[in-house]
């Protein structure tokens, strides 16, 4: 593990069996996690929004409270994910935050998204930090798995304590200097690009000197762990041009949604996910009401007025997820926003239409992006499993 001021781990790059480059650590985050040695590990989730990230974690979590580890959770969204971790049997924590500051436009970099969330403003860092690590602390943590948490990792550094990135693709970028332009779509200086960079890393070294840390030559080595897992796949990958990697793929469901009845309609049966910050939301709605087909629409928070408008016979609206896997089995169709669990959910041979654009600011921690993968979604602007 990283003893403060120590450089991070380095690893060995190899050749996966697909010809794709991997990454291979020197040694693995899970070496003291086998059955009969108990520990305390700290799941970290700091950006983002809605159940996708602890869905993706839960069937590991699972896994890992079977072998015996205690599994503490610090989360962003308690009011939102709180029911789903209660209902799995666990507790968790409120994740340190600060209001997003505003800055113009949309995010450009990851270090822009750190800039809108504490890290333009050392003593605010420094508040965060010190948040993560009594937590850390009083979980008596031995690993850390980060989830869009690159101020868990900050903690975890100054601590000494291993980290196992857990990442969808888009929340750990690629270990390049500046860290790359997010809307590839949209060229930037490099100068801007560099400026960014720069900005972060001076609040980061800040808070690490406070700490007797060593400093960081660059901001993307805050993400130098000890073990890196892309629960993704490479044709969905954000960064299309990432270099040495090791893709999971996804894995199980979390179960976290529920069985539901198709409503009467014609076939084939439509299963859509909709959030209220959907661009085209409006276009979608009308054209499933005009449609007549049989559709289970998974709708959070939908505004009751919209609602009203939407009322038929042949559309199920839904306050809570659907099951995913029957859904992939009974659905014809599905419409999603682009969440990266959905997509990949559905097996190949079923038509899946991602919304292709996010409304930039609506989700913080999150960059607006032409779908799930830029090669994947951004390119054709559908996306299958």
């Amino acid at each position: 593990m990283d003893a403060p001021g120590a450089g991070p781990p380095q690893a060995r790059h190899g050749q996966s069996p697909g010809g794709r480059t991997a990454a291979e650590p020197t040694s693995s985050a899970f070496a003291e996690t086998r059955p009969g040695g108990k520990q305390s590990i700290l799941y970290a989730w700091e950006f983002g929004a809605n159940l996708g990230h602890v869905g993706a974690f839960m069937p590991l979590a699972r896994a890992l409270r079977d072998q015996g580890h205690e599994v503490h959770w610090m989360v962003t969204q308690p009011a939102v994910v709180g029911d789903f971790l209660a209902g799995a049997g666990f507790t968790w924590l409120a994740a340190p935050s600060v209001p997003e500051a505003t800055r113009p436009g949309p995010p450009l970099t990851y270090a822009d998204i750190l800039l809108r969330f504490g890290y333009a403003e050392p003593r605010a860092l420094f508040g965060l930090v010190g948040g993560w690590r009594e937590a850390m602390r009083l979980t008596g943590a031995r690993l850390v798995l980060a989830d869009h948490a690159p101020t868990a990792l900050l903690a975890a550094r100054s601590m000494g304590l291993p980290v196992m990135l857990f990442s969808n693709g888009f929340t750990a970028p690629p270990r390049r200097s500046p860290l790359p332009n997010m809307r590839p779509w949209a060229p930037l200086p490099e100068q801007t690009i560099s400026q960014l960079d720069q900005s972060a890393l001076a609040a980061v070294n800040q808070v690490l000197a406070r700490y007797g840390c060593a400093q960081l030559p660059h901001l993307a080595d805050l993400f130098d762990v000890a073990e890196e897992a892309l629960v993704t796949f490479p044709e969905l990958d954000h960064y299309a041009e990432r270099g040495p990697a090791r893709y999971w793929g996804s894995l199980p469901s979390a179960g976290a949604g529920r069985r539901v009845t198709w409503p009467a309609g014609r076939t084939p049966r439509l299963f859509a996910y909709l959030r209220p910050e959907s661009p085209h939301l409006e276009a979608v709605l009308a054209a499933l009401l005009a449609l007549g087909q049989s559709t289970v629409l998974y709708f959070p928070n939908m505004p009751p007025a919209m609602a009203a408008r939407f009322v038929a016979p042949h559309l199920s609206f839904l306050d809570h997820p659907a099951d995913i896997e029957q859904m992939t089995r009974e659905a014809d169709a599905a419409i999603t926003y682009a969440s990266l669990a959905t997509t990949t959910a559905f097996p190949a041979g079923r038509q899946t239409a991602a919304d292709a654009a996010r409304t930039p600011g609506a989700v913080p921690g999150r960059a607006p992006r032409r779908g799930n993968g830029r090669r994947s979604t951004g390119e054709s602007g559908t996306a299958g499993g």
